[in-house]
């Protein structure tokens, strides 16, 4: 599905919407989430053009890390103590840069990738059980640019580069595995659908609380994605996989 060049930055805001809109309805205290993230993802693709296979392979996070120029993954949820909604926003951005040398003509490329979920959940044990599910929207917007100059990069050549974006619905699901006060494994499991071809996202975090109340978190874990991409005949499969260190702030 085609969207403009703005729908990342609204869907946040639809999010940000979302979740101060839950506890405008009684006078309950709101619960705020906040998790910066890493995942260090290893990515397989295979790509296909009309049919014809052109280029497959794996970018290790190493190789990916020597490109990258920012970076940043946060998750954002909120919801009215005692209840049972919550609304969450999780938000990942992308750019990198690299360059290659041939002996006559030099080529740079760009790239520019968001990953925008925005979601409502459903506590049935009320907000903060160990049961949760969900349901709202995943946007994937791929924009990458491709430069061809002259050997000394003075004098460009060509410029090209697919734009891709999918907006798909959202379904998933939450556990929490209580092991004592302070560790936990965290559990999610969701599917999207719709623009895209499917999108699967599977995780499993290890928390370790911390403070006077135990309410902040150490997480680490692991997490896999699969997404299958098709706009304009050219088809996108990737796996992504790597484990995932983040810290989950309460208030």
């Amino acid at each position: 599905m085609r969207l403009n060049a703005d729908c990342a930055g609204q869907l946040i805001l639809l999010g940000a919407l979302l979740m101060l809109s839950l506890p405008c309805a009684a006078q309950e205290k709101t619960n705020w989430s906040i998790t910066p993230y890493i995942w260090a993802t290893d990515t397989n693709y295979d790509l296909t053009a009309q049919g014809t296979p052109i280029d497959s392979g794996q970018i290790k996070f190493n190789d990916l890390l020597d490109t990258t120029d920012t970076s940043f993954q946060v998750n954002v949820e909120t919801g009215r103590e005692g209840g049972h909604f919550s609304g969450f926003v999780d938000l990942t951005y992308l750019e990198t840069s690299d360059s290659y040398n041939g002996e006559l003509l030099r080529l740079e490329t760009e790239s520019e990738q968001w990953f925008v979920d925005a979601a409502l959940a459903y506590w049935p044990g009320g907000l903060g059980s160990n049961l949760n599910v969900f349901g709202g929207i995943r946007y994937t917007d791929l924009d990458d640019d491709f430069v061809i100059k002259t050997r000394g990069g003075r004098e460009q050549l060509i410029k090209f580069g697919p734009k891709r974006e999918f907006l798909d619905a959202l379904v998933g699901a939450r556990y929490r595995f209580d092991l004592s006060d302070r560790w936990a494994v965290l559990t999610h499991a969701d599917y999207a659908f719709g623009g895209s071809d499917g999108i699967f996202v599977m995780q499993a975090l290890l928390k370790f609380a911390i403070g006077q109340r135990n309410q902040h978190g150490i997480l680490l874990g692991y997490r896999y994605k699969e997404a299958e991409l098709e706009e304009g005949g050219l088809e996108e499969d990737y796996e992504y996989a790597g484990p995932v260190l983040g810290f989950n702030f309460r208030f």
